[in-house]
């Protein structure tokens, strides 16, 4: 969209929640900035479902994180996508990364988590270099 439709979005969004009053917006501007929240739309899920359907293509490829997974996630989430995808690397676990923070249940707790508390970095198999 044209900077002046996404000022023209903004406002009235931010207007329909009732955080401004419209009438008083003078002015707006559109930044685009790099590895930003992903956007979600009408058309969101069926945009992710074809980029994970091209990265799991990829033997040797492990996303985490907001930009790796193209989702909104709080930094708890996103750093336990992070844990997740190291111990696949490493231990060759097979992890859901895509499965956290799409449950009712708050993922930082129960058996996998208790375990991960334990885990060592010396018990782990060492790791050919990767570059």
């Amino acid at each position: 969209m044209t900077d002046e439709q996404a000022v023209e979005l903004a406002t009235a969004e931010l207007a329909r929640i009732g955080l401004i009053d419209p009438a008083k917006v003078i002015d707006g501007v559109k930044v685009l900035v790099p590895k930003a929240y992903p956007m979600y739309d009408s058309k969101f899920e069926t945009a992710v479902a074809t980029i994970r359907s091209y990265l799991d293509r990829f033997d040797n490829l492990q996303t985490c994180g907001r930009n790796g997974l193209h989702r909104y996630n709080n930094q708890d989430h996103s750093m336990w996508t992070g844990i997740l995808a190291t111990l696949n690397i490493l231990d060759g676990a097979q992890h859901d990364v895509w499965g956290v923070n799409t449950e009712a249940e708050y993922l930082e707790e129960g058996d996998l988590v208790e375990a991960l508390l334990e885990f060592s970095a010396a018990d782990a198999a060492p790791v050919d270099a990767v570059a």
